[in-house]
């Protein structure tokens, strides 16, 4: 039961940060960029674009894992 707890939260965390990260980094690089070229907002858009693409194929990765990882701690 314990570690079933402890790999939930492992895998939210990892979720969390997996999606997070990327949007907030591509978006601010995106609206930054906007600003120095007067482009607003279509790099901020693409750059949340990207992103989303980036954390759709870092989250199925992560969710394949946790599942490998999840039939060996029921075993």
């Amino acid at each position: 039961m314990k570690d079933n707890l402890f790999f939930a939260f492992g895998f939210i965390g990892k979720i969390g940060f997996a999606t997070a990260l990327p949007l907030v980094f591509f978006g601010l690089v995106g609206r930054f960029i906007d600003n120095r070229l007067g482009t607003s907002p279509k790099l901020f858009l693409a750059g949340l674009a990207i992103a989303t693409v980036l954390v759709y194929f870092t989250i199925r990765h992560i969710v394949k894992k946790a599942l490998k990882d999840f039939e060996k701690i029921n075993k």
